[in-house]
């Protein structure tokens, strides 16, 4: 049975009770409690303002391809973006090789920046995090840091093409040094050498769509492959040209005439060979080793250096008629046909020469008239004789 002496308390009683506890300690703390809870309510009350009042705009701390956006409508920030995007990103790009350069307009290509959905991105990278951050970041002044590069289309088919038309115009085979030369005339022609070049078609893309990205870099190497010839203008130096009937032999510089010198050649029993020849050894101071040939019977069987020596100071094997025929020196020299197929210059004359040649260097022989047929008693023209250069 419930006490009669226990009062029911009425409702209005209860949350007078709950709100305003007997005992000082009791009061205390709910008036504490009272106050943290409007403080928090004031508080909520002041970020969810500071925060709504500035829906729409882009956050403090926000930039777009480092420009800074802070405070901007997303309509304010996309028209900035687009002004910063046409003052670099869709700027020319300057494609160079060596001194040759090209354009290429980011425009034309089909470039395409996507400012809108940029600006987006930097929108929500601060509106998708909690109000509750957004808020106190405005009321303490702390920004965020908001950082957004280039979203760029490119279309590779356009750039491909760009650069295949360019690569057209600097692709080009490897091309030797060579000579040519007009036995008619005597006319000698100098071919020159040049590089083989092949534009990296996929590498040069590369390069490119880094300069197009890149804002403050408008310039962009092509890249080249690069072949060397096997024979380059600087392998080429001296050339020499041998005029039977005019008794001279020529240097040239590449098909730049240096010096002309007298010279005596093969006498008509003994023609010295017409032709194309190189240079296949060098003598200095030649020793001359009797060949047992009929104009050197009464001759000693070896003859060393010196100023009695067949061969002269200086000696030059061609490639004529097996290496029998020699450039040689000699002390007393008649211009003419009077030698045995080898072709022979005054000891002062080679000595001259001597160094400007080396091992490959291109002999042209040739006649600016007919040689003469030898008298019928010496039968048939035959092949030069045995010089006599000792090894």
């Amino acid at each position: 049975m419930t006490p009669r002496n226990k009062r029911e308390l009425s409702n209005w009683q209860k949350a007078k009770s709950f709100l305003w506890p007997r005992g000082r300690m009791k009061r205390a703390a709910a008036v504490t409690a009272a106050a943290v809870l409007f403080l928090l309510a004031v508080s909520s009350g002041i970020l969810v303002y500071a925060d709504s009042s500035h829906r729409g705009e882009m956050f403090p701390g926000t930039t777009i391809l480092g420009l800074d956006v802070s405070g901007m409508t997303r309509e304010e920030a996309v028209k900035a973006v687009k002004d910063e995007v046409a003052a670099s990103v869709l700027k020319p790009v300057t494609l160079v090789f060596r001194e040759k350069s090209w354009t290429v307009d980011p425009v034309e290509m089909g470039i395409q920046v996507d400012v809108e959905g940029m600006v987006e991105e930097a929108y929500r990278s601060a509106w998708g995090r909690s109000w509750l951050e957004r808020g106190w970041r405005r009321l303490l002044n702390r920004p965020m840091d908001i950082n957004i590069g280039l979203s760029i289309s490119m279309q590779d088919d356009s750039l491909r093409a760009r650069l295949a038309k360019i690569a057209r115009e600097v692709d080009q085979e490897a091309k030797s040094a060579s000579l040519s030369f007009d036995n008619n005339s005597g006319k000698l022609t100098y071919h020159h050498s040049r590089e083989g070049r092949q534009v990296d078609i996929q590498a040069s893309l590369e390069k490119l769509a880094a300069a197009l990205l890149d804002p403050e870099n408008r310039t962009s190497e092509l890249v080249v492959n690069i072949t060397q010839p096997s024979l380059t203008d600087e392998q080429v130096k001296t050339v020499l040209v041998v005029d039977i009937m005019g008794n001279t032999l020529k240097w040239y510089d590449k098909d730049q005439l240096v010096k002309t010198y007298y010279v005596a050649t093969g006498e008509p029993k003994f023609p010295t060979p017409l032709g194309k020849f190189y240079i296949i050894r060098k003598e200095k101071d030649p020793v001359w080793l009797n060949p047992g040939s009929e104009w050197a019977k009464s001759m000693p069987p070896r003859i060393d250096p010196g100023p009695d020596n067949p061969l002269g100071t200086r000696a030059l094997v061609t490639s004529a008629a097996g290496g029998t025929v020699l450039i040689h020196g000699t002390r007393n020299l008649t211009p003419g046909l009077y030698s045995h197929g080898c072709i022979r210059m005054a000891n002062w004359a080679i000595e001259e020469l001597f160094d400007h040649v080396e091992v490959g260097t291109p002999l042209f022989i040739w006649t600016s008239r007919p040689v003469p047929p030898p008298p019928p008693e010496q039968g048939e023209p035959q092949a030069p004789e045995d010089p006599g250069l000792g090894q």
